[in-house]
């Protein structure tokens, strides 16, 4: 896969006045915490779009190929680099993970031999590793690379099938679907040592939030018809249903606070024991996540295409980023 990295700078002229020449280069953008990326689909490609914190103006565009390639997962890690899960069922029928260092613009490392899966996705933890949830003959894995690696370090093996992960709280939680039974799992970081395991019957966890306590996990579930957010009481396995719907993604801040965008516009503020009322963003949802540096909450809509950032507190949109394509993707390094 050929994967182009662009820097744009902007400026503009008008009139007949002969203008001096520039002093010198612009100065270098500022990235780092909180620096946001969108993941843009258009007619004819997919690019990534990387803005600096609190800014409504994309300083790099990484264009990752054509737009059949579903590129359906970020993460950044604590080195400032931006990994990228693409699946490629009609290409060379695998699931890419690619690394990219988005301050100096260079292809950092490609792992090219995953099985082509579409609920495959990434995470990293706080020393940098990076988790890769796969399809099996029997079940699946998740696949640990240390930084550099191209061949997994370690691998979670089990009969049931990830088919989501979340790096939260200092621990791995997986979502599992079974053949009899779904469940979730808790896993040490950089371990294969199960901690938790809870049968969550025929709930197929498709996303998950934890609390800052690590006490209560969020599972964004479907049976049969009905799509629901479930709450898991780690110690006791209760389980809790809070929200009925068309729950689309989840996300949860430090400060305890759990959000729930639904696909049609809605985005409900929640604690991880009820939701209050919803705010609209008049558009299809399609990710959510929120900022480290001010809690603010941004949401990737298509429709009206764009990234649109809340404050949760008061519920208001704070800034507006018209997008050219689909944001199907977003990604805030923490």
């Amino acid at each position: 896969m050929s994967i182009v990295v662009c820097l744009a700078y902007t400026g503009c002229s008008g009139g007949s006045e002969t203008l001096p020449p520039p002093a010198g280069p612009p100065p270098p953008v500022v990235l780092g915490r909180g620096t946001v990326a969108v993941v843009d689909r258009t007619a004819t490609a997919t690019r990534i779009l990387i803005f600096p914190p609190h800014s409504d103006k994309f300083t790099r565009e990484i264009s990752i190929g054509a737009q059949h390639l579903a590129a359906n997962s970020l993460a950044f890690d604590r080195l400032g680099h931006l990994y990228v899960g693409i699946d490629n069922p009609t290409g060379n029928g695998k699931y890419e993970v690619i690394e990219i260092n988005v301050q100096s613009r260079k292809l950092v490392r490609e792992i090219t031999d995953l099985p082509s899966w579409s609920h495959s996705s990434v995470a990293t933890d706080d020393e940098n590793v990076l988790y890769v949830n796969t399809k099996a003959f029997a079940g699946g894995d998740v696949k640990l690379y240390r930084q550099g690696d191209t061949k997994p370090w370690r691998e979670i093996k089990d009969p049931h099938s990830p088919f989501t992960i979340l790096v939260a709280r200092g621990a791995l939680w997986v979502g599992y679907e079974g053949l009899v039974a779904d469940a979730l799992a808790r896993y040490r970081l950089r371990s294969t040592d199960r901690t938790w395991f809870q049968n969550v019957l025929n709930y197929l966890p498709l996303g998950l939030a934890v609390n800052p306590e690590a006490t209560l996990v969020a599972a964004r579930s479907r049976r049969n018809s009905k799509s629901t957010v479930q709450i898991v009481d780690v110690k006791s396995g209760k389980r809790n249903q809070i929200f009925e719907g068309s729950p689309r993604t989840i996300a949860a801040d430090d400060s305890g606070n759990l959000y729930i965008a639904e696909q049609h516009g809605k985005i409900y503020p929640c604690t991880f024991h009820a939701c209050s009322q919803f705010f609209d963003t008049d558009a299809t949802n399609m990710a959510i996540a929120v900022s480290p540096l001010d809690g603010m909450l941004y949401v990737a809509c298509a429709g009206k295409s764009s990234v649109q950032v809340y404050d949760p507190q008061t519920r208001n949109r704070v800034m507006y980023i018209p997008i050219s394509g689909v944001p199907s993707q977003l990604a805030i390094e923490p």
